[in-house]
């Protein structure tokens, strides 16, 4: 069953929810069976959604978390309580898949074959009613409006942030990014986010309005509730796994949001599942001697944000930094951001279809002197790569 997937990677990129419409509507629409929240935006949606995943599980709810992409097989994007899909169970899903879409297809109900996330998000919401789970954390793959995920009602929708992503798709400005990511709202839907740009928040605002939402706007030490302001208790992030600033404010949305859907956890479950989260390739140390550091920072609002985070981490320190990304991303500003903490850039290829050139990864690896520390970063397909030879 693998294969069929492979077999639809070959038409790439398709944005629209009448595919997946038809065939979650064959399936029994399994996505109104579980309660869910919903996460956006252009860097932390990943981050943002294992912790409130990891929360919810430490309160003792059973909860489905559906994230992409993967390092090393397609089955780490669909887990429940932390536990990646059986292999038995992934296969059995990818085969109702199958037969529902041939189905559709034979019937001319459905045009054009369906893309692979779509196939991978009507097998997560099938897994997901499967094992009953109470609560599913969502992860948008691209956008919003058109995305795959955009099909499901949540209890609240989360908005990290917004900067300049896939422009081509979504639009060249901060404003038509954001209406794009905003389209997850739905009326009467609480909102959370932590964008504070001028620009993008004013669509957010506007669609809130529009949907009747009430927005919850992160700050950094801040968490801001209507006009309600008071500061984040620092206690809560003792015991944090997750480097760096930025993750005390996709943090900070992580409970927020769950504080808006409702659902009941305690302080103690919030501080032990933060404490849990566990979210491999973001400024992940997999050895320090000597120091090598993983992170997939694939946008220049990434790169400007890992520096930070490393300045502040290693003030002293110059990486040998081993970059790849896709021919579509921004690679000369995500060069220009990571120069604070580069003392030398090799530029690689990772293993994804769309990369931009550059040497492989194994020569790239021959060229670091083995005492500068090391920084592996940009695409996730990069870091999946030095995972596998690693």
């Amino acid at each position: 069953m693998i294969n069929y997937l492979k077999s639809l990677e070959k038409f790439g990129m398709n944005l629209g929810l009448e595919r997946i419409t038809s065939i979650l509507d064959r399936l029994g629409n399994p996505q109104n069976t579980f309660k869910s929240i919903h996460i956006a935006g252009t860097n932390g949606k990943g981050s943002t959604a294992a912790m409130v995943a990891s929360i919810l599980q430490t309160a003792g709810y059973r909860v489905g978390l559906y994230t992409s992409p993967h390092f090393i097989d397609y089955t780490e994007r669909i887990k429940i309580n932390g536990k990646d899909i059986a292999r038995k169970k992934f296969e059995e899903g990818l085969m109702k898949a199958r037969e529902v879409i041939e189905g559709l297809m034979r019937e001319k109900a459905m045009e054009g074959e369906p893309t692979v996330f779509e196939v991978l998000t009507a097998v997560a919401f099938w897994y997901f009613a499967k094992k009953k789970v109470e609560y599913a954390v969502v992860e948008v793959g691209l956008g919003g409006r058109l995305d795959a995920t955009n099909v499901i009602t949540p209890l609240v929708s989360v908005i990290t942030n917004i900067d300049l992503e896939h422009t081509e798709i979504l639009g060249k400005t901060l404003a038509k990014i954001a209406g794009e990511k905003a389209a997850i709202i739905k009326r009467g839907i609480p909102v959370v986010t932590a964008e504070t740009k001028t620009e993008p928040l004013k669509v957010i605002k506007k669609v809130c309005q529009a949907n009747q939402s009430q927005l919850a706007i992160m700050e950094p030490e801040t968490e801001r509730l209507g006009s309600i302001r008071r500061r984040k208790p620092r206690s809560l992030f003792s015991g944090f796994r997750l480097r760096g600033d930025h993750q005390k404010l996709n943090a900070a949305c992580a409970v927020a949001a769950i504080r808006l859907a409702g659902i009941k956890v305690t302080r103690s479950q919030i501080k032990k599942g933060l404490a849990k989260t566990v979210w491999p390739g973001r400024l992940q140390i997999i050895s320090r001697q000597p120091l090598i550091i993983l992170d997939g920072a694939h946008n220049p609002a990434g790169a400007k944000v890992l520096a930070v985070a490393l300045k502040k981490l290693y003030p002293k320190t110059q990486f040998t930094v081993i970059y790849g990304c896709q021919r579509t991303k921004d690679f000369k500003n995500c060069q220009q951001n990571l120069k604070p903490v580069t003392a030398r850039l090799i530029q690689a290829k990772s293993s994804h279809p769309d990369a931009s050139p550059g040497i492989s990864l194994k020569r790239a690896l021959a060229l670091w002197d083995k005492k500068t520390p090391l920084l592996i970063t940009g695409s996730l397909f990069l870091v999946a790569d030095f995972i596998k030879i690693a």
